[in-house]
């Protein structure tokens, strides 16, 4: 460093004052005020009545009377004194910070020294001032970046210690390198530091700490991360077991190379156990449900069984109502009845009587004369005498054999309904047959011929009006077994102890499936209201009721038999 050396002229010692004063002001100052202070210090030295500063950008702006002035001190470095106007620049050997201009300035030799030695003083400044300016911001960015460092940190830890998750960082050996508060918590620790540098084995059982472990060095060896894994826990807090979803991946330092794994996991024990609970209240309503339907299902037979039941008492009440309407017709018919058959004896007997009286006449009519005669002649042929005498027998033997008809029919109706009948009784089996086939030609006579083949079968103790029911019911289910014309066979027989009935028809037979089911009550595979309605359950108990059996034999396409067998005393 070059030292500078002054006149002695104690009359510049102001002067020296003044640029040392100044020098102080701005050799710390910041870069405004620097540039004011060296234009008040050059303008004090220099006594100038004005001073400015012009900023290197600003130089090419200049008025026009001093551009030419401060573009050579810009370019020189130099002090330029010209017409009261004095210019120097301010710079480093690189660039121009600035030039300050002093309008009507009185420049001494000694001036031009002390503004070269402001000149460069002010040069310092400036660049001190910048430097002190960098520095200022880069401690105030440094100050920034660690207030904004630690509020991440805090926000960081904040959410990773609060957030719903299990978090945690592993090196490659499987030591924590961190761990949030649940992680800390699933271990059993107090606080997260006291799992740092150990290892699952150090908190969980070893089957549990041997799964982790593998898992972790398959995702580093393998170098392939591992999402939404489920992985049994064991709460080492509360000792309960429990279901977490795992992510793991891979932790790798800045140049790529795997250094351990994060952890992410999340419980989902409710979740869990909330479907496990669905599942068994799904089971559980498919079994309601398998219930319900198989009730609906019984409930639907049940209607299904009630209605033929209403069908079938329905048809029993018709029954009823017919056997009391047969029982009261054959009785009502059965009076007047008597006196036709008695009155036709009578009618019969005098009216052959009044024949022979004519026959008588005739004998002596020739002895008439002939005009008494004609008269009788003419009645005669106009009444058809000849005719009456040849047609009467024919006559009388048509309605006795009429009568006698009506009278069997009474008796048939009489004998099928027994009215009132409670009381057991000895009875004729076949003529019960027989009543029974009359009452049900109407329904067999175009469906069936009907060949009797029977034993002489002896007198029954029963109830007869029941066990014509019976024959009645198996006689129409055989005719409706039959499609077109066909044959029903009735045969009796006995031996010492019983007498049986069988009626066999060549129909359509009954399917196999259906035979265990035909003494069901309401088992049916006719419409309802078809036939009497009375049901193969009816003639059963009928049967049981006196102590008797019934079996069917039947072939799909042949035909079907029924035997009734009776005891012959109960």
């Amino acid at each position: 460093m070059t030292k500078l050396k002054f006149p002695e002229d104690k009359s510049k010692e102001p002067a020296l004052e003044t640029l040392a004063h100044g020098l102080r002001r701005i050799a710390t100052a910041d870069a405004a005020t620097v540039r004011q202070e060296t234009v008040a210090v050059a303008a004090t030295l220099c006594g100038a009545e004005r001073g400015y500063w012009l900023a290197a950008g600003d130089i090419h702006r200049a008025d026009a009377s001093v551009a030419e002035v401060v573009e050579h001190a810009r370019r020189t470095r130099e002090i330029v004194c010209t017409c009261g106007t004095a210019c120097f620049a301010v710079g480093d050997p690189a660039s121009v910070f600035g030039v300050v201009v002093l309008e009507h300035a009185r420049v001494a030799e000694c001036g031009t020294t002390l503004l070269g030695i402001l000149a460069t003083s002010a040069a310092a400044a400036l660049v001190n001032a910048a430097l002190r300016d960098d520095v200022e911001h880069d401690r105030a960015m440094r100050a920034q970046s660690a207030a904004e460092l630690a509020f991440e940190q805090t926000l960081l830890r904040t959410l990773v210690d609060n957030i719903p998750f299990r978090i945690y960082a592993k090196d490659r050996a499987s030591r924590f390198l961190f761990g949030n508060n649940r992680m800390a918590r699933l271990a059993g620790v107090d606080t997260p530091p006291q799992l740092i540098g150990k290892t699952d084995y150090d908190f969980f059982p070893t089957e549990l700490a041997a799964k982790y472990f593998a898992d972790e060095k398959q995702v580093m060896d393998s170098g392939q991360s591992l999402f939404d894994y489920e992985e049994l826990v064991e709460d080492q807090d509360t000792g309960e077991l429990g279901w977490t979803v795992t992510t793991k991946v891979l932790l790798r330092d800045e140049d790529g190379a795997v250094n351990g794994i994060v952890g992410i996991g999340y419980d989902v024990t409710q979740r869990k156990q909330m479907e496990a609970r669905l599942r068994e209240r799904t089971q559980a309503l498919e079994v309601a449900n398998a219930r319900l339907e198989a009730e609906k299902e019984q409930q639907q037979i049940l209607i299904r069984k009630l209605s033929d039941m209403q069908g079938q008492l329905l048809q029993s009440e018709k029954m009823a109502s017919i056997g009391l309407l047969a029982a009261g017709v054959a009785h009502e018919i059965n009076n007047p009845l008597a006196f036709i058959s008695s009155n036709f004896g009578a009618l019969e007997r005098d009216a052959r009587d009044i024949l022979r009286l004519i026959n008588a006449f005739e004998g002596v009519e020739a002895l008439l004369p002939g005009e008494a005669r004609a008269p009788v002649t003419f009645m005669k042929q106009d009444i058809g005498l000849d005719d009456i005498r040849q047609d009467l027998d024919a006559l009388f033997l048509e309605s006795r054999e009429g009568l006698q008809r009506v009278k069997h029919i009474v008796q048939n109706l009489k004998d099928f309904s027994r009215p009132g009948e409670i009381k057991k009784e000895m009875a004729d089996l076949e003529q019960g047959l027989n009543s029974t086939l009359n009452v049900a030609w109407n329904e067999i006579k175009y469906k069936a011929e009907v060949v009797k083949e029977y034993g002489g079968v002896p007198a029954l103790y029963c109830l007869p009006s029941q066990i014509n029911q019976v024959f009645l019911n198996l006689l129409i289910n055989a005719a409706h077994a039959i499609e077109g014309k066909g044959r029903i066979v009735v045969r009796t027989g006995y031996d010492a102890s019983v007498v049986w009935v069988e009626i066999e028809d060549d129909g359509s037979g009954i399917a196999p499936e259906h035979l265990d089911h035909i003494f069901e009550p309401f088992f049916t595979t006719k419409p309802v209201g078809k036939g009497t309605g009375l049901g193969l359950s009816i003639v059963y108990g009928i049967v049981q009721g006196h102590h008797g059996t019934i079996d069917v034999e039947s072939t799909v396409g042949k035909g079907t038999m029924f035997r009734v067998t009776l005891p012959r005393s109960t």
